[in-house]
């Protein structure tokens, strides 16, 4: 009987000892999945976090060489049409005109909205134009039904005969124009694709102008306009624009003459002109000339 009792204690005992032991297993085995799960779940949110800064740092990269070619210069040429609006209807066509511009855009903001536009001011203080001029003779001819010379003096002093220089032998040397200009004005530019940058601008243009021809030269002050766009690859970049504008000249001569009697340039009340009275042949008169054209340009960005 004792040892049946015995037996049965010791099964029992037997058997509350292996369930502790599962039961401890158990718990120990949950304990170490969680520690082992912990750093790998830490791990992987490193290794993600510093996925997210080598993108940022490469996009960043990127708009720096997309972006960074903030300077340009500007070689082209153009077809201004000029046009008296103060007098007598006269037009002067072109023979040939030149332009080169130096600027700059500073971006107003650092990144590009929405990774590809960019919004910035250009500015310059170097827009010069060098252009040969022609008058419109058959333009003149049909709206005066006088006889135009082919000069710019005698139309702003009104020499009636056309005479167009009082040089010795009469050399006729052209009419040449010189504009120098600074400009400054919005641009909106736009990256959609690689280093391919499209911008469309508008500029304001303060312009002082002269116009010489032989022994004269006029001057004038005003402010052009101009609106364009381009499309520029790394560092070249291809534009055209529009310059229009009004300009106030004023009339004088380098021969000093005598500037009594005809120094109002009036030859038509019985005067007579005199060849070497370059003074009252040219005298000096206020005038102003319209201009407008287009200008095609290549431009190098750096």
């Amino acid at each position: 009987m004792r040892k049946v009792i015995k037996t049965v204690m010791m099964a029992a005992f037997t058997a509350i000892a292996m369930s502790a032991s599962a039961a401890s297993v158990q718990t120990y085995s949950a304990s170490s999945d969680s520690v082992l799960t912990q750093p790998v779940d830490t791990l992987s949110e490193k290794l993600a976090q510093m996925e997210n800064r080598v993108n940022t740092l490469e996009k960043e990269q990127n708009y720096t060489k997309v972006w960074k070619r903030k300077k340009y210069w500007k070689f082209g040429i153009t077809q201004p049409n000029l046009e008296r609006t103060d007098g007598e209807a006269m037009t002067w066509k072109t023979n040939g005109s030149f332009f080169v511009q130096q600027g700059r855009t500073a971006y107003l903001h650092a990144k590009p909205i929405a990774g590809l536009i960019k919004i910035g001011i250009d500015y310059g203080f170097l827009d010069f134009t060098y252009t040969k001029l022609k008058l419109n003779t058959d333009n003149a001819t049909a709206k005066s039904g006088t006889r135009a010379s082919e000069g710019f003096d005698d139309i702003v002093s009104g020499k009636p005969d056309g005479n167009p220089s009082v040089l010795p032998g009469n050399i006729n040397l052209g009419m040449h124009k010189f504009d120098y200009s600074m400009h400054v004005g919005p641009s909106v530019s736009v990256n959609p694709w690689n280093k391919l940058i499209a911008a469309a601008y508008f500029h304001v243009m303060p312009t002082a102008t002269g116009v010489l021809q032989n022994d004269t030269f006029a001057y004038g002050f005003g402010c052009m306009m101009a609106a364009g766009v381009s499309v520029a690859y790394k560092c070249i970049s291809l534009g055209v624009e529009g310059l229009w504008g009004k300009v106030k000249y004023k009339q004088t001569s380098f021969d000093g003459g005598d500037d009594e009697g005809n120094n109002d340039g009036d030859y038509d009340n019985g005067s007579d002109y005199d060849e070497g009275d370059s003074e009252s042949y040219f005298s000096t008169e206020k005038f102003t000339l319209k201009q407008s054209g287009i200008r095609a340009y290549v431009a190098i960005r750096f």
